[in-house]
């Protein structure tokens, strides 16, 4: 297979696998660089789907069972990779995992210890960088587009969680002997991406002018684009959707003199992206009222009002004051009278590359320190941290390989609370990491309602990286 963007950059693809796949194993090394080339895809990127059934085993030391999803789907006649835990703790596939466990019919399975499987993964991250982390449960338990789908698995910078289904072919033998075939269409995911220059845009106090521009332009591109995949075309117009992110957190911590470890900036995360949320809602309800609902809006949560509560935006906390609460009531009424023109609102996309054009911070990770030196596959720049000074140098010293990760990863667990899809986010680690700790950051992320990360970036590895959506 043979992938490019008119020549102006290679194609990449990521394939996700189930971690009770009775392949597995064999999976998780597909990209090391020992053993056997003939089992090695060097050039694929790798992503791993982990119910929580299989985190909660790791966390208690437990055995785990692989399957093979053929015989499954042949035994009981459904798919295991077809369902998830509607609640957490609970729900439809653990039963079903149950059931394949308990299960004599199933030839195929096999019992291994779940932190042995959570091993190998961590293996390949410290050498390859990946595989990706994909928490499906929680994925489609914060879908609001559940009533027609399921989310299977994400793209190759995980910040996109859509609907996806297969495409049916049937195949019809006319009497004049010619085949005519004939497909039912699935959900084929489409990304309409565009980001926010936080270093540039929340200063100037401009949001609650910028996101309703930038909403009505994404939502134009969906009628403008000529999408050669017919799938694709009909998807689009089916869930509108679009992926609304930011760019420059770094950078913006620092013009707010926050270190990056402080609990002031996690809850700073909050706040914004709980402004850019409502704002990017509320200028998707107004498109609404202006052009129409996306198709699938009806018994979607945006219809029913669900999603303002799945998102505690209609409850009082410590961290909620009356007046956010009146204002989201009215945004939620707004929405259920009148609807919403997409399906899909918010997606932080990594921007590397368009970070360091537009002289700010790479998405929502930490800067490499206050200068270092940029390598792709064409150009090598040296790349100095935005509007440092002798004042902020402090805010900038430490690189990304070292600064707490667990507080990364609490600024992504207030920030994911309002972003309906998902986020790239990065780890990085010192090449002297333990396995212990890597783990506990795993489960921490999990624990704290991510529902991906992406690449596991290593001191001592350089990662082949996805330019997919780098710009």
């Amino acid at each position: 297979m043979s992938v490019d963007q008119l020549g102006t950059r290679a194609g990449a693809v990521a394939v996700y696998l189930d971690v009770w796949h009775a392949d597995i194993f064999e999976f998780l090394d597909l990209r090391l660089n020992n053993g056997d080339e003939r089992k090695r895809a060097h050039d694929i990127f790798t992503g791993v789907n982990l119910p929580d059934i299989f985190m909660e085993t790791v966390e208690a030391r437990g055995d785990w069972y692989l399957f093979d999803p053929h015989e499954v789907r042949k035994v009981f006649g459904w798919s295991l990779e077809d369902s998830y835990d509607e609640e957490k703790g609970r729900g439809t596939f653990r039963e079903r995992y149950e059931m394949c466990v308990q299960s004599t019919e199933l030839t195929s399975r096999r019992k291994v210890k779940a932190i042995d499987v959570m091993k190998r993964i961590m293996q390949s991250q410290l050498e390859t960088g990946t595989p990706y982390m994909f928490y499906r449960d929680e994925v489609n338990r914060m879908n609001a587009n559940k009533h027609e789908g399921i989310v299977y698995s994400s793209n190759l910078c995980t910040e996109i969680m859509q609907n996806m289904s297969e495409t049916v072919v049937v195949e019809q033998i006319e009497d004049n002997g010619e085949i005519v075939i004939r497909k039912k269409p699935g959900d084929f995911v489409v990304c309409n991406l565009s980001s926010i220059n936080l270093g540039r845009a929340v200063r100037s106090e401009v949001l609650p002018r910028l996101i309703p521009i930038q909403v009505r332009m994404l939502d134009n591109v969906i009628d403008i684009n000529n999408l050669p995949v017919l799938q694709a075309q009909i998807t689009n117009k089916k869930y509108r959707a679009i992926g609304l992110g930011t760019f420059g957190w770094h950078h913006l911590l620092v013009q707010n003199e926050m270190d990056w470890e402080s609990p002031e900036a996690a809850k700073f995360a909050d706040e914004l992206y709980e402004e850019i949320a409502f704002r990017t809602i509320q200028a998707s309800a107004d498109l609404a009222e202006e052009k129409g609902s996306y198709p699938a809006y009806s018994g979607s949560e945006w219809s029913t009002g669900r999603y303002f509560e799945r998102h505690g935006y209609l409850e009082q906390n410590d961290d909620q004051a009356y007046s956010s609460i009146e204002r989201w009531q009215k945004l939620a009424n707004q929405v259920q009278q009148t609807g919403i023109r997409n399906g899909y609102l918010m997606a932080v996309a990594p921007n590397s590359s368009t970070a360091t054009i537009a002289g700010s911070t790479a998405g929502i990770d930490p800067t490499f320190g206050p200068s270092y030196v940029e390598e792709k596959k064409n150009y090598r720049i040296t790349v100095t941290a935005p509007d440092i000074t002798g004042e902020n140098y402090k805010y900038y010293e430490k690189t990304a390989f070292q600064q707490d990760q667990f507080a990364s990863i609490k600024h992504n667990a207030a920030r994911q609370k309002h972003v309906d899809q998902s986020q790239s986010f990065n780890l990085y680690v010192p090449a002297s990491i333990k396995a212990k700790t890597l783990l506990e950051l795993h489960l921490a992320a999990w624990n704290a309602g991510l529902k991906t990360t992406y690449y596991v970036r290593s001191s001592k590895i350089d990662i082949q990286e996805c330019e997919w959506c780098a710009s």
